[in-house]
């Protein structure tokens, strides 16, 4: 209308839409509203109204050494992000990426000759070692191959470093299952490892996995690692990738030469296989269900910040132990205060209660896999 009178020229008034009067009483009630929204318990109650007169206590010496795990948390994970260069004096760096100019699909000819490379070296090492460990990790669990070899193991074997070969399932397997105490993991000095899955560095930083053994399994060339069309394993005097194997294959052959030695062991204690496997393939039997989850009393103190979800996760396991048909799936994010936080669930012996998207999205330590999920 000010332009139109300006410039001199006859328009009619713009009709521009009036704001409404809302008054300061109505204004209050909507604020409170978004304020109060989901933070009422069963009761309607605002939950706030509970801890009003709580306080924070200063931290005890409880306290202080939880926060100190926590610091050198953070501080290895943070560590883990500094890149390595390899030494200058290694002529060798053995099993290294294969970068391909163009995409290239093996040959039925070419799959069964490096398969038979990989099951006739597989074999002889089976046979020569002192002893075998095999570790089934998640991505395998549906393998029958494998199943079939857990099945085949014994839990009633007391000694099992005196056993042959030992079966065991790895610790990102566990971590899709509930539990609020974590299965006993067994040792693998001087065995032949052979790991049949896809291992993640990032994943395995942030269970607390099997990075110190794989490395030194990797230097004393007695490391079997067997992927989707790759397997890493000892040739010569180093470790090498075989790429384009037919994995299945690779496996049966794992599974007769274990079996040639002798007897299986169950690797995670006498008597535990069966509850374990239930969770794992069969129908678990529910329970009573938890108490609700209530924090008393003040906060700090011998209290750190991450157990209260360390307590929550902890609830959740609780949750689907007792409610095994009921889906109950946590996903974590990656980045440092969520590692050191899954360091903090595992360190308590807790299952992160994820599941198969849950591990690849810490395998990849993808951002956009998050994103997406």
């Amino acid at each position: 209308a000010i332009l139109a009178q300006v410039i001199d020229v006859s328009l009619p008034a713009p009709s521009l839409p009036r704001r409404r009067p809302v008054t300061m009483e109505l204004e209050s009630i909507a604020i409170e509203g978004l304020q109060r929204k989901g933070l009422a318990d069963l009761d309607g109650k605002d939950s706030y109204a509970k801890v009003n007169e709580k306080k924070v206590n200063a931290t005890d010496s409880v306290g202080k050494a939880k926060q100190k795990v926590v610091n050198e948390l953070a501080s290895a994970y943070a560590r883990e992000y500094v890149k390595q260069v390899a030494p200058e004096d290694k002529p060798f760096l053995g099993a290294q990426p294969l970068l391909l100019r163009k995409p290239h699909i093996s040959t039925v000819e070419e799959t069964e000759r490096v398969t038979a490379v990989a099951c006739k070296t597989i074999g002889r090492l089976i046979k020569e070692a002192h002893g075998v460990h095999i570790r089934i990790s998640e991505d395998a669990r549906r393998s029958d191959v494998a199943r079939g070899l857990m099945e085949a193991a014994s839990d009633e074997v007391v000694d099992i470093d005196a056993a042959p070969v030992v079966v065991s399932m790895t610790r990102d397997l566990w971590h899709t299952l509930p539990f609020t105490q974590l299965p006993s993991a067994p040792g693998t000095a001087k065995r032949l490892l052979i790991y049949v899955g896809t291992p993640g560095k990032y994943l395995s930083m942030c269970i607390k996995s099997y990075r110190g053994r794989f490395d030194t399994a990797y230097e004393e060339d007695r490391l079997v690692i067997l992927c989707k069309g790759v397997c890493m394993l000892p040739l010569g005097t180093q470790e090498q990738n075989i790429f384009g194997v037919d994995e299945v294959a690779v496996l049966k052959t794992i599974g007769a030469a274990v079996r040639a030695r002798g007897s299986l062991a169950w690797g995670h204690g006498v008597g535990t296989k069966a509850s374990i496997m239930t969770k794992l393939y069969g129908y678990p039997v529910g329970g009573e269900l938890p108490k609700p989850l209530c924090y008393e009393g003040d906060a700090g103190g011998s209290a750190n910040s991450f157990d209260y979800l360390v307590d929550y996760v902890r609830f959740l396991n609780q949750l689907k132990i007792a409610k095994p048909e009921m889906p109950v799936t946590v996903w974590y994010d990656t980045g440092l205060l969520v590692s050191v936080l899954m360091g903090s669930v595992v360190g308590a012996g807790v299952s992160l209660l994820t599941d198969s998207d849950g591990v690849s999205m810490l395998r990849d330590a993808s951002i956009g896999h998050i994103i997406s999920k």
